[in-house]
């Protein structure tokens, strides 16, 4: 609803317009009055008013002036001039400063009342059309904030082959780039942050690191900072034709923001730059820099153009075999100072050979599979172990032999500590279950001692033997019989009530199994070995 304000310094006149005017019926909620422009100043910092009914002759500052105060602060606010006086340069003031109407005193009341209407349409329509001017500045708004979204998914798309470039599709996304275009493509490597981050703090850095290219990379010229469907940065220059852009440039614009990411970002970063090619040919060189990338095993914080040659140095396999069995010894063992001692001789034996993808990719599998080997024969779950929910996966963790040499060690401090945890938890289990079975002799089954420590019986029992060397079961039957044992010579209970307190229903079971352990019957034991102070 719409708000109004009478300004009069004659106050029947306000009284009289009050009673006259169903404000109400016009749309408006509010109606306010003021005496004088000061008093009218005072409301209008208050309240939000739509529409001014104002006398110009006022004792003091006139109408006129106040309606000029009006339009600077509030310029949306509507006016109607009353006056005594039909003085042309009252009007030609008034219209000066937008009102919408200039009525002679007495005012007829339907005159004021049409005028009032037209005002208040006025009102509405500017108030849609402010709206709609809002709509589209709130939509123009989303779309520059969904922007890098759009393109980048397009630019997936493309490079995985799932579209081909079209004029259309190019038009939808507000590229600034057709199809006679070329674009430059530059992989940008992050191939070692120089120190744990948490996944937040990575993806904070990354965000810095992408702005940071677009500045120092782009610069001026039309492109944008993407993510293909695996997680690979490419900046991507688009080349307007007859375009020219030196190689050399690219190439120092990289090198400045390599230097920028050692410094800023805590990373090393290279960066593979490929030719200028036309949007169709845009997948294959990307994935041709892709390679390089994977390529570049022991040249870390290096700026390549993909026509430079590679070193023959760069395809040399790794001369020496994995020895995988040893590894699962000392890794299993818990020798972790020697294990970690031979993988730095394996590494520099690798730099030294500028060892390849293939053997960087046979290193990584192997540590692998050694840590799911060693946790499935111990009856562990890898699943839970977030040590090999490393991020990134393969591709990241062989990016560069130092590179690797970070994840190794990462994931082998991680392997260990898990072990260590496990083989504590799991003794801690063992004792525990070990106290429930001898506190409840009477009664005790495999299947209520792990109830009691909320393990399935057929895990519980591995790990069990696992940890003990003997099984469940025979734990069971052993503390049975040790408790016998005591009983039958450390007081006078009858046999047959020692048979039920450790749990037998029958003196012919319990007396079997007593032999089969002890190997002679409980009353032979007792002969023998019974206290002659027993307890009665």
């Amino acid at each position: 609803m719409l708000k109004l304000m009478i300004v009069d310094d004659e106050i029947y006149v306000i009284r009289a317009m009050r009673k006259s005017i169903d404000f109400a019926a016009l749309g408006f909620a509010e109606v306010h009055h003021a005496l004088g422009t000061n008093e009218a100043k005072e409301i209008m910092e208050v309240h939000s008013i739509d529409l001014i009914i104002c006398d110009i002759e006022m004792p003091g500052v006139s109408g006129l002036k106040l309606i000029e105060w009006v339009n600077e602060r509030y310029p949306q606010t509507e006016t109607i001039f009353l006056t005594g006086h039909a003085e042309f340069t009252y009007a030609q003031k008034a219209m000066q400063l937008g009102g919408s109407e200039y009525l002679l005193k007495p005012v007829k009341t339907e005159e004021l009342v049409s005028a009032i209407e037209k005002a208040r349409d006025h009102i509405i329509e500017n108030r849609s059309a402010a709206g709609i001017m809002e709509a589209g500045r709130r939509y123009q708004s989303l779309w520059e904030r969904q922007r890098s979204v759009v393109v980048e998914h397009y630019w997936q798309n493309l490079l995985a082959g799932k579209i081909v470039p079209t004029e259309e599709n190019l038009r939808d996304v507000n590229l600034a780039v057709d199809l006679n275009a070329s674009i430059l493509p530059i992989l940008i490597s992050i191939e070692q942050w120089h120190q744990e981050f948490s996944l937040r703090d990575e993806d904070t850095l990354e965000y810095a690191l992408r702005k940071a290219a677009s500045e120092l990379i782009l610069g001026d010229c039309p492109g944008d900072i993407i993510k293909d469907d695996n997680g690979i940065l490419f900046a991507l220059m688009y080349i307007a034709p007859g375009q020219l852009l030196h190689s050399d440039s690219v190439a120092d614009a990289c090198r400045i923001f390599a230097d920028a990411c050692n410094r800023y970002f805590y990373c090393t970063v290279s960066c593979y730059i490929g030719p200028a090619v036309p949007l169709h040919k845009l997948t294959e060189i990307c994935h041709r820099l892709i390679e390089r990338e994977q390529e570049n095993l022991s040249q870390p914080l290096s700026i390549q153009q993909l026509d430079e040659p590679v070193s023959q140095a760069d395809t040399r396999k790794h001369p020496h075999a994995i020895p995988w069995s040893d590894w699962v010894v000392l890794f299993e063992t818990g020798n972790k100072s020697e294990l970690l001692k031979r993988l730095d001789q394996l590494f520099a034996d690798m730099q030294e050979a500028q060892a390849n993808t293939e053997s960087a990719s046979a290193l990584y599998h192997a540590l692998i599979y050694m840590i799911y080997h060693v946790a499935h024969k111990h009856g562990l779950s890898v699943k839970e172990w977030s040590g090999l929910r490393d991020r990134g996966g393969e591709l990241a963790a062989i990016r560069s032999i130092s590179q690797l040499k970070i994840w190794s060690e990462r994931l082998l401090d991680a392997a260990f500590r898990y072990l260590d945890m496990q083989r504590n938890e799991s003794s801690m289990l063992i004792e525990k279950t070990k106290k429930f079975i001898k506190a409840n002799l009477q009664d005790v089954t495999r299947e209520k001692a792990a109830g009691y420590v909320y393990l399935n019986p057929a895990y519980l029992s591995r790990i069990f033997k696992r940890e003990t060397g003997q099984s469940l079961i025979d734990f069971i039957i052993n503390a049975k019989m040790d408790r016998a044992k005591i009983l039958l010579t450390e007081t006078q209970m009858k046999i047959t009530d020692i048979c039920e307190e450790i749990g037998y229903e029958n003196y012919s079971h319990f007396g079997q199994a007593f032999k089969k352990k002890v190997g002679i019957s409980p009353a032979e034991f007792r002969k023998r070995f019974q206290n002659p102070n027993a307890q009665q």
